[in-house]
């Protein structure tokens, strides 16, 4: 099943709002435990993953990209993910 590209963002918006929403509650009504702490961090993962190639397939469908920009985008959003790591520890 094809679900086009922009479309997939808008969901992965939709699931970013309402993921923010559940820390919100969590961690200022309902309080932390190592199980919600477990639970929020697993949907963060799977909210967060698909950023990254949904935003390249969107970028790949409105652009003429060549592999020499391809290789610049990779490489930069490893580095990216490198720094990201580094300053938080």
């Amino acid at each position: 099943m094809y679900v086009p590209v922009h479309i997939a963002i808008c969901g992965l918006w939709v699931c970013g709002f309402i993921l923010a929403i559940m820390w919100f509650i969590f961690v200022w009504i309902v309080g932390l435990t190592s199980t919600n702490l477990f639970v929020l961090g697993a949907f963060t993962g799977l909210v967060f993953s698909p950023t990254f190639p949904l935003s390249f397939g969107f970028i790949n469908q409105r652009l003429n990209v060549n592999p020499l920009l391809v290789a610049l985008l990779l490489c930069g959003a490893a580095l990216g993910g490198i720094i990201f790591q580094k300053i938080g520890g």
